[in-house]
């Protein structure tokens, strides 16, 4: 029989002793509608070949389970913003899944949903990279019924998911939308200034470990043949440029033969915000020293590309929140376009096809990343 690995179990069991001991002896029946209980999720995160984060939350405290492999996981509680780790998976699977929200009266059980890890050796699928949802949940919308139409095995956010991260109601408009593909599809986001290191994002996503508060505001995670190195423009940047510094210095882990960068706040842009001064001063210099092979940024709210010392940044910034229009002269820039949009990116071992899209589906900008013959793993 299969053994699942929950990562704090241990942590878990007291927490449903007590539970238990306060209900009577648990649930006493079905719960019908899983909605009535399960506001949004699950979200899947930190997707490897082994392990995956699933994240959920509810309306009011409750034991949290995950169903899977035949199996009934005993997740945290009772909380509302509950988060699992599942380690022991085997590469190249899918695997079905469902929530379970055990009230003091009742249980709640959720639909199916399923993921699938990245095989050993993984080099070509897809992903999409957007930003700057914030608050008009129709706008984003529009922008994430495009995005899964391009059926991307990941997505990756470049900061500013809402309007304030410190206000639950913003965070109850943005998971119903990326619903469309969350339950299957790993998210990987970085923190934008709107979130302004609000605890709400921490406990809310199912973030890859790393640096800085909380141990999430700068990271680096590995999905098939790419490592996603995600930073936040916020921080301490000095800090960041040394810990990027070793990163760097390190060879790529097995398997990886490219290296993407996430940051809100873009170095090279035609504004309104300027350029980052902390970025260039800091990260751009490692970046284009062949650290990485393509950058994606937000924080302006469109879709433009820009070009310095060899290498591609993508704003993504069109994500649903109001678009602007160029207010500064950038002579990097390759492309610009004031819509909602977002990126999709064909991943070979070749090569990185880039696509910037529309929510049509209508190509806006493209570009072809390979390596260097130097720089071939």
């Amino acid at each position: 029989m299969k053994r699942w690995l929950l990562v704090g179990v241990g942590l878990c069991l007291s927490a449903a002793l007590l539970w238990g001991a306060a209900c009577g002896g648990g649930a006493s029946g079905s719960g019908g509608d899983p909605s009535a209980q399960i506001a949004w999720g699950p979200t899947v995160g930190d997707l490897t070949g082994t392990s995956v984060r699933l994240a959920w939350y509810t309306n009011t405290p409750d034991l949290g389970e995950v169903e899977i492999g035949g199996q009934t996981v005993a997740g945290d509680g009772p909380v509302q913003a509950h988060q699992v780790q599942l380690q022991s998976l085997q590469p190249g699977r899918t695997y079905r899944y469902r929530l379970h929200a055990t009230t003091p009266t009742a249980t709640f059980t959720g639909p199916w949903h399923e993921f699938t890890t990245p095989a050993a050796g993984l080099t070509d699928f897809d992903f999409c990279a957007y930003g700057d949802t914030r608050s008009d949940a129709a706008a984003h919308r529009q922008v994430v019924e495009a995005l899964v139409k391009c059926r991307p095995r990941l997505v990756l956010h470049t900061g500013d998911l809402v309007d304030n991260g410190a206000d639950l109601a913003g965070w109850k408009l943005f998971f119903p939308v990326i619903a469309h593909f969350s339950g299957s599809v790993p998210f990987y986001p970085c923190v934008g200034n709107h979130e302004d290191d609000a605890e709400l994002y921490d406990q809310l996503l199912p973030l890859p470990a790393g640096q800085g508060l909380r141990g999430h505001q700068w990271y680096s995670a590995v999905f098939g043949s790419c490592q996603i190195i995600s930073l936040d423009s916020d921080a301490d940047q000095a800090a960041q440029g040394e810990w990027l510094r070793q990163l760097l210095a390190q060879p790529r882990p097995a398997g990886v033969a490219w290296r993407l960068a996430m940051f809100h706040a873009p170095p090279y842009t035609s504004g309104p915000h300027e350029p980052d001064a902390g970025a260039l001063q800091y990260w751009c210099p490692l970046l284009e020293n062949g650290g990485v092979d393509l950058v994606f940024n937000g924080h302006n709210h469109y879709c433009e590309r820009s070009l310095h010392g060899g290498l591609n940044y993508l704003t993504v910034g069109g994500g649903g929140a109001p678009l602007y229009e160029a207010s500064l002269p950038n002579p990097f820039q390759q492309s610009f376009h004031s819509v909602l949009s977002f990126a999709r990116v064909r991943v070979s071992a070749q090569s990185l096809q880039v696509t910037a899209l529309d929510t049509q589906l209508r190509t806006l900008d493209t570009v072809t990343v390979t390596h260097p013959p130097a720089a071939t793993p």
